[in-house]
């Protein structure tokens, strides 16, 4: 089930610029719409959003979060492989590769790191890394799009 966007919608534009899959779209001054089939429930447009006028999966509004108190995605390095597969599907392109500064980067010479400024905490990162090496700690969001073994115990 996907987010949606209340009657109190002001058209700020937000949610459709940071929506990562580009599924929300919408006149400015009036009110969006999030297309349910392209929706993944990452959360980002609703944590964005300055009225908090979206709904999460659940039919609860989602409040606004401070941009300074987004969470980030972190890499630990332990577990990173090099594989790039958080660079591929960063839609920010907010994440690359650079040397392993401990040299236990798995082994490979190197890891990921991530733009903090950039990254909007859509948790996709993370949800295509199977090494668990990359993170979004305290995520606003219930779940990690897509992936059942990653929605949050209630």
């Amino acid at each position: 089930m996907a987010y949606y966007i209340t009657d109190t919608c002001i058209g700020c534009t937000v949610c459709e610029l940071k929506c990562p899959v580009d599924t929300i779209s919408g006149k400015p001054k009036e009110k969006y719409v999030i297309h349910p089939e392209g929706c993944i429930d990452c959360g980002v447009c609703a944590i964005y959003c300055p009225v908090s006028c979206i709904q999460d999966q659940y039919g609860n509004l989602v409040p606004r979060i401070k941009p300074s108190q987004i969470p980030k995605a972190q890499v630990i390095v332990d577990n990173c492989t090099g594989c790039e597969f958080c660079v591929d599907i960063c839609p920010f392109d907010c994440i690359y590769m650079k040397e392993d500064p401990t040299g236990t980067g798995a082994g490979h010479y190197k890891v990921a790191e991530v733009v903090a400024a950039d990254c909007v905490a859509c948790r996709l990162c993370e949800i295509v890394c199977d090494k668990d090496a990359i993170i979004v700690p305290n995520a606003p969001t219930h779940r990690a799009a897509m992936l059942p073994h990653q929605l949050e115990k209630h």
